[in-house]
């Protein structure tokens, strides 16, 4: 079973790929932030998981598709059987445009990637500040 995982080194994020690992099989492709790629190694031990297993994708929730490349967005076509959106500003006192930018246009960047590479489930953990005015 292959997982993509969104807000993987936050607090849920973080115990959610945990347990999927446990799982016989499972890889968990995983986004995080070019800058943040220092946090791999830990998050690998974290897990228990090798490189083969856990799998960075490097991304962006501000962008169109997170901003994963098309090299990666191929690699990941029709392979991810389950996608956990848990990414977002859970900050309740940050304020209106940033968390407009994350938890609404990046919720709804996620859901473009999940659809480009025909992801099986969509799975979402909302925050208080996903929904949009319509």
């Amino acid at each position: 079973m292959h997982y993509f995982v969104t807000g993987a080194t936050g607090f849920i994020g973080k115990r959610l790929v945990k347990k999927l690992l446990e799982r016989k099989g499972a890889v968990v492709s995983f986004l995080i932030r070019k800058e943040s790629e220092d946090k791999v190694p830990q998050l690998r031990e974290y897990w228990g998981a090798s490189a083969a297993r856990a799998i960075p994708v490097f991304g962006d929730l501000t962008q169109k598709k997170l901003g994963v490349a098309a090299e990666d967005v191929k690699k990941l076509k029709g392979h991810v059987d389950h996608f956990f959106h848990l990414a977002a500003v859970y900050d309740l006192a940050a304020d209106a445009e940033s968390q407009a930018q994350v938890n609404v246009e990046g919720t709804r960047h996620t859901v473009e990637l999940a659809k480009a590479i025909d992801a099986g489930h969509f799975h979402l953990a909302s925050s208080i500040a996903a929904a949009a005015r319509s």
